[in-house]
């Protein structure tokens, strides 16, 4: 009987190797064998120096004409990336706008800020401390590390390295304003549940790197998805918190470093990351994905009216099984944390490795 199933790793320790590749062949400055860190770069290409435009007066929420008044950089000046180009107060704090890139502050057309890039170079960071095993062409290279792996249910599609902060005291606890301070600056956050788009905007003028987030809404990740600030899901759009597996392994590795690979693509099956390199334990392996279902094992129950549930599986059967609303579908029986016995069908199943 060959039956398809969802499966997410969660793996405490772990082999993992990854490719850091240019968009186009370039010019890799790293050697195999050499030790590196997240920031370091390890392949870099030229780039056509296209004009950075950003949507300042909508960022600080103010009228086109009324952008002046809050521009804190000279047309023709100089700017580095992250630089604060304009800031507007707010009740929870500042609202800016920073640059994406170095460059020349070039003008101000109808609320939007022009910036033209001075450099010429689009450069591949490792993104994650590791050892190089080999080169990928002339477009990059393959990054071998241990450590350990989670793999998210969605992603905002930017990256992102450093320092995790547990924020969330329980796997489904709501961020609230009072939990961003300034300590939070060049952290990942660990979250629970966030459901506020101003809390997003809040943490990325505070200088967060990252968030790591049980679920959310609809609402937020479309936000974040022209956000610098990586969003990382991982579980799904809904209340319902965080797996807790997942939220005991990111509470164990509070203060650690981390990488967040937050890019996402469901029809290659592409899904984003987070890796908390540690050192090899002898004999480890890469984490492969098991064939066939087995006692024991810990699932996620998805799409029912127990969805979130984590259980054990207790008897998988190997027959068609009648369901409530009348269709017969091949299933496995679950045993829940309180010792509630539970028959799902195999769709609703996710394998936790």
């Amino acid at each position: 009987m060959k039956l398809f199933y969802r499966s997410t790793i969660v793996q405490t320790q772990t082999k993992i190797r990854r490719e850091r590749v240019l968009p186009k062949g370039g010019e890799i400055v790293v050697r195999v064998g050499q030790e590196v860190s997240p920031i370091q770069v390890v392949a870099r290409t030229t780039m056509a120096t296209d004009f950075a435009i950003l949507s300042a007066a909508e960022k600080l929420e103010v009228a086109p004409e009324a952008l002046a008044e809050y521009l804190q950089v000279e047309k023709g000046a100089s700017v580095e990336a992250g630089a604060v180009l304009a800031s507007r107060k707010r009740l929870l704090g500042k609202r800016q706008v920073v640059s994406p890139v170095d460059g020349i502050f070039f003008d101000v057309v109808n609320g939007r800020i022009a910036i033209q890039p001075t450099s010429d170079w689009l450069e591949m960071r490792a993104l994650v401390s590791g050892r190089i095993v080999s080169y990928i062409g002339d477009r990059g290279v393959m990054i071998e590390t241990s450590g350990s792996l989670i793999q998210a249910a969605w992603g905002s599609g930017q990256e992102g390295a450093g320092k995790l902060m547990l924020v969330s005291s329980t796997p489904s606890a709501l961020l609230t304003p009072d939990q961003l301070g300034g300590d939070v600056t060049g952290k990942l956050l660990v979250i629970g549940y966030l459901n506020s788009v101003e809390l997003f905007h809040r943490a990325e003028d505070l200088g967060v790197r990252g968030l790591i987030v049980g679920s959310t809404t609809a609402e937020l990740c479309q936000a974040s998805r022209s956000s610098p600030l990586p969003l990382i899901v991982t579980d799904g759009i809904d209340a319902n918190g965080m797996l807790p597996p997942i939220f005991d392994l990111l509470q164990q590795a509070n203060g650690r470093s981390a990488s967040l690979f937050g890019r996402y693509n469901a029809a290659i099956g592409q899904r984003p990351e987070i890796i908390l390199p540690q050192a090899a334990t002898l004999g480890l392996d890469a984490t492969t994905v098991k064939q066939n279902l087995t006692l024991g094992q810990l699932v996620r129950i998805l799409g029912t009216t127990q969805a979130a549930r984590v259980g054990t599986i207790k008897h998988i059967y190997q027959r068609l099984q009648p369901t409530p609303i009348g269709v017969k579908t091949y299933g496995v029986d679950v045993e829940l944390a309180d010792g509630q016995l539970l028959f799902v069908p195999i769709a609703n199943l996710d394998i936790i490795i």
